[in-house]
């Protein structure tokens, strides 16, 4: 083998070793650029509506986000904890539920074959059970609150999740008070001939970004709207929280959907057999509407995501970096999208030239 090969190969192995050891504090700053972003996007906008300084943008939009944080802490999370664990208690009745009818149906089979005097030989929890132990509610609550505190735990040697969450905050800040200044920071790093390249992958990822943000603002909540009228006319109970629930796991394409439906299906299964059809039916008609009206009315003229690159990312992401990286992996595919789109369009101008 060639040395210079051999020296480059070993490099490159160096470096992965590097990222893949520090991957959990390359995802905070990822989550840092991100909420920047979101600021700087906001900032800009509060600045050309109301025509004020920069400065006096920022400390508005600051303002903003802090209430709306607080208000929903208050107002909305409290009462949605609530009927969460409702939920998760509520779930296990559901899969008693579907034993019983299967065993009804069983029971029907059997006697077709053996007679009305037969027993009902077959118990299906108990074939279930042979392969895997039915969850109760509290190992339920148990999993979804350990999920919880892994979500948040992500990092590795980094301190407390507290620790990680005002690092993420400070870091995004200081970058949202003067965002140019390590944009040209960045600049300076890179290779004099590369650098207005660069620059304008740097743009064009910000564009992007800003139009994925606003589009998946829009989408959510009317996901969200459209989840808490069905369940209202179908009187599914906790409605709100199962909105919000369908609300916020909307940014998880394809994932996020499926996991939405789950909750209001198993509890409208507790009230009869035709209502989680009905809830079923309508998920689906909604995420239709979401995908074929909304999206493509929102992002028309604008970046759009190719579905496989969209599929690549969110198992990429989660597989590096774990369940956050699931969140992060569709800004992340809107910014690698843009930087192939702008290699390509450079590489396919210098060859022409």
């Amino acid at each position: 083998m060639n040395s210079s090969l051999f020296f480059k190969l070993l490099v490159i192995s160096f470096i992965f070793l590097i990222f893949w050891s520090l991957r959990d504090f390359f995802l905070l700053i990822i989550c840092s650029l991100v909420l920047a972003n979101i600021i700087c996007n906001l900032c800009n906008q509060f600045k050309r509506l109301l025509k004020i300084p920069r400065p006096f943008s920022l400390i508005l939009v600051l303002i903003v986000l802090t209430f709306i944080f607080l208000t929903s802490a208050i107002l909305i999370l409290p009462p949605f904890i609530k009927e969460f664990n409702e939920i998760l208690f509520d779930i296990p009745n559901a899969f008693t539920r579907i034993n019983s009818l299967i065993n009804s149906n069983l029971d029907k089979v059997n006697k077709l074959f053996y007679g009305e005097d037969s027993k009902n030989i077959y118990d299906s929890l108990s074939i279930i059970n042979e392969f895997t132990t039915l969850p109760d509610a509290a190992n339920i609550v148990k999993a979804i609150q350990e999920s919880f505190v892994n979500l948040i735990n992500f990092a590795g040697n980094l301190g407390s999740g507290l620790i990680r969450l005002i690092f993420v905050l400070v870091v995004s800040l200081m970058i949202s008070i003067e965002p140019n200044a390590y944009k040209e920071v960045v600049l300076l790093i890179t290779p004099k001939h590369l650098r207005n390249k660069f620059r304008n992958i740097l743009e064009k990822s910000n564009i992007a970004l800003s139009n994925w943000l606003f589009s998946m603002v829009i989408s959510s909540l009317s996901v969200g709207l459209l989840s808490l009228i069905v369940l209202y006319v179908f009187d599914v109970k906790y409605a709100i929280s199962n909105a919000i629930i369908a609300m916020v796991l909307n940014i998880i394409p394809n994932i996020g959907p499926v996991l939405s439906a789950v909750f209001p299906i198993s509890i409208a299964l507790i009230d009869n057999l035709w209502k989680p059809l009905l809830v079923l039916g309508s998920y689906i008609i909604i995420q239709n509407i979401e995908s074929y009206i909304i999206m493509p009315s929102i992002m028309k003229k604008k970046t759009n995501l190719l579905p496989g690159l969209t599929l690549i990312s969110q198992f990429g992401f989660t597989f590096i970096f774990g369940p956050l990286g699931l969140i992060l992996s569709l800004p992340l595919a809107v910014v690698i999208q843009v930087v192939i789109k702008e290699i390509s369009n450079q590489d396919f101008k210098v060859e022409n030239y």
